[in-house]
């Protein structure tokens, strides 16, 4: 399986660079109290670090995406990336939803790193990854979806051979595809869509959720980047 990233993407967003992150073997069934308490104590750590909204829409990272929004044509108000919403859920008081463990582990990293993450079941995709803009009117069920939506022209996707994985680069993750208790094989990406955010803020963030995981699910981990600077296609450790 490769990640490819399409000739007009590398154009938009020439700086772009994607961590990857492959747990396989995993055990996500069951709860674990321990992560939760870690959980608490991140996002205490977090509220004392960023203590209201008007500091986290300071933090140069959450600038970078809501600028990538903007770039190609998404009002990040309205559709807000995906950490960023979870943050600001954090910073009004809100806890961390519990999903599971997998699904925790990597939100847990992002009120470290403040970068928005996403991931899928690995059984579950078809052919090679592609990260693309849209033609518009392709079909999308986002997580918990009852109907299938339309993508918009232009807009960022994830997709493998069979359909759309995301809408809005990060707004929304397929049901088909999510990570479940049940997943075994999964990976994850984060990325960089310009040089505000630093290839090694990338890497720590990987780093810290292979650390999480690896401590709450077991499985074996992966890391891998690719940096559109130097190649647009990266084969996956899939295998």
């Amino acid at each position: 399986m490769h990640l490819r990233v399409s000739n007009e993407m590398a154009q938009k967003f020439p700086d772009l660079r994607i961590s990857f992150i492959a747990v396989r073997g995993m055990d996500n069934t069951g709860d674990s109290p321990e992560l939760q308490a870690e959980l608490r104590a991140a996002e205490a750590d977090f509220r004392a670090r960023v203590p209201d909204l008007a500091a986290l829409a300071a933090d140069p990272r959450i600038a970078a995406w809501q600028e990538a929004y903007q770039r190609f044509g998404v009002n990040p108000k309205k559709a807000r990336p995906s950490a960023e919403a979870l943050l600001r859920r954090v910073v009004n008081g809100n806890p961390v939803p519990w999903i599971n463990k997998a699904v925790n582990a990597y939100l847990l990293a992002e009120l470290f790193y403040l970068l928005p993450v996403g991931g899928y079941t690995l059984d579950r995709l078809q052919g090679d990854l592609q990260l693309r803009l849209s033609p518009g009117d392709e079909p999308f069920t986002p997580i918990g979806g009852a109907e299938a939506e339309q993508t918009s022209a232009g807009e960022v996707v994830y997709a493998d051979d069979a359909r759309v994985l995301t809408r809005r680069w990060n707004f929304r993750d397929c049901d088909h595809a999510k990570v479940e208790a049940s997943s075994r094989d999964i990976i994850l990406f984060v990325e960089a869509p310009s040089p505000t955010v630093t290839t090694e803020d990338l890497r720590g963030l990987v780093t810290l959720i292979g650390e999480k995981t690896q401590k709450h699910c077991g499985g074996h981990i992966t890391l891998g980047l690719l940096d559109v600077r130097e190649a647009t296609e990266v084969e996956l450790p899939t295998k």
